[in-house]
């Protein structure tokens, strides 16, 4: 209980420490007197709708992790998943190129009970199919929108390009990392012996380091042939990724639709105000 309430202090000390270093970088970029005319500029409908829908993008980001884990550990508590996800959200917007995330996940993961190996499967599978999705998703956008886009962003072709390109690559990458098993030992490998090498780590912890390499290589490889064979859970994940991308996406949308909204209503009732002047002015 004591090292649980340790655990929990220092996470939440990591978290203020974070906060107040995001305060100073704020306070450096702007005046006191800007930050508190943004807030006083912030419309609280607005604002309350994109956090219900980034709630939403959340829970079913959680949902698709779930579904990965559970097909390892059935008795996954949805919780712990969640908090996952929380944490991957924290360490994605604090390191560079979103790159502390999942490394992250894994290892809470790991606290809870699962396997390396199946930590890393369920955040492989996971991390392939939101890619995949988000490209399709892209796709169509493009092909209904295009036009609208080409019209506003000049040398979008070149954006296109290169932005599939880079999904591509990525895709590519981890579909060779869950499929290529020979060069992803070399590579673990001959990491280790390099670290021997410069006298970074003895010869036992490298003889160490390659069994547990060796072990959790087979449960991972075991479990990713697994999971790419439950063809109805990867279409499921890929449903609830849709539905995510959605709300994601929906943000700004909810924003200008609001605003068209109130605009509508401004004129609608702005001319019914005009009739009726005009109206007692005939009177």
């Amino acid at each position: 209980m004591k090292a649980d309430t340790k655990g929990y202090a220092k996470g939440l000390a990591f978290i203020a420490g974070t906060f107040a270093v995001l305060c100073i970088w704020l306070l450096k970029q702007y005046s006191i007197q800007a930050l508190w005319k943004m807030m006083l500029g912030m419309r609280p409908l607005w604002f309350l709708a994109a956090m219900g829908l980034m709630v939403v993008y959340w829970v079913f980001e959680s949902l698709g992790l779930h579904l990965a884990v559970s097909r390892f550990v059935p008795t996954q508590n949805p919780g712990d998943t969640f908090c996952a996800t929380m944490i991957g959200q924290f360490f994605n917007c604090i390191t560079p190129f979103s790159s502390g995330g999942q490394p992250m996940q894994a290892w809470y993961l790991v606290k809870k009970g699962v396997s390396l190996s199946f930590a890393s499967c369920s955040l492989l599978i996971k991390f392939i199919v939101y890619q995949f999705v988000l490209t399709i998703y892209s796709a169509l956008t493009l092909l209904l929108c295009f036009k609208s886009f080409a019209g506003r962003i000049s040398s979008i072709g070149w954006l296109i390009f290169v932005g599939f390109g880079v999904n591509l690559l990525v895709i590519t990458g981890l579909l060779c990392l869950g499929f290529l098993r020979r060069p992803t030992e070399k590579v673990l490998y001959g990491s280790v012996s390099l670290l021997k090498k410069v006298k970074l780590i003895s010869e036992q912890s490298s003889s160490k380091a390659k069994e547990r390499i060796q072990k959790e290589l087979m449960e991972f490889y075991e479990g990713f042939a697994q999971i790419r064979q439950d063809i109805g859970g990867i279409l499921a994940m890929s449903a609830l990724t849709a539905v995510q991308l959605t709300a994601f996406f929906l943000i700004p949308v909810l924003y200008a639709a609001l605003k068209i909204a109130a605009g509508i209503l401004v004129l609608h009732f702005g001319k019914r105000y005009a009739d009726k002047v005009k109206e007692e002015e005939h009177r």
